[in-house]
């Protein structure tokens, strides 16, 4: 496997946007369409693409940067339907907190997720992210990484 991250831009969004979560898991997370949407409008967070070999297999998005508190969310982070199962997650975690690392100044990374997501949860806890005792806005569980 050759596993990359690109930003996602005019000339690869179409591919990026094409990606899907299983069926089981589109409550987990909104759309990559939207994602991207919202990514390019509201322009405080970086839509990435994960790829191997330049096949798209993943999406991720980096932001909402706060200076104060030298943090930033990883967020919307997903493998598409016909890559799960493949070890892609465990391997593209490390290399977008390598990216956040490269383009940002902070010493903690954020996530959240579903509650009922255990999946995703076991996920993030093997990557040392571990949960906060808030919820977001929508009632999604944070987790925290202090770099």
């Amino acid at each position: 496997m050759s596993i990359y991250i690109e930003e996602v831009n005019k000339e690869n969004w179409r591919e990026i946007a094409a990606l899907e979560v299983a069926e089981n898991q589109k409550d987990f997370m909104e759309s990559v369409s939207f994602c991207l949407a919202e990514s390019f409008i509201e322009r405080l967070t970086t839509s990435l693409g994960l790829y191997d070999n330049q096949q798209p297999v993943g999406y991720a998005m980096v932001g909402f940067y706060f200076d104060k508190k030298r943090s930033i969310w990883f967020d919307r982070f997903m493998i598409d339907r016909h890559f799960q199962g493949q070890g892609y997650a465990n391997q593209f975690i490390p290399l977008i907190e390598k990216y956040i690392k490269e383009h940002y100044d902070v010493q903690i990374i954020r996530l959240s997720f579903v509650p009922g997501n255990s999946q995703a949860e076991r996920l993030y806890k093997k990557h040392g992210f571990i949960r906060t005792e808030e919820l977001d806005p929508e009632g999604e569980i944070i987790m925290e990484k202090r770099l």
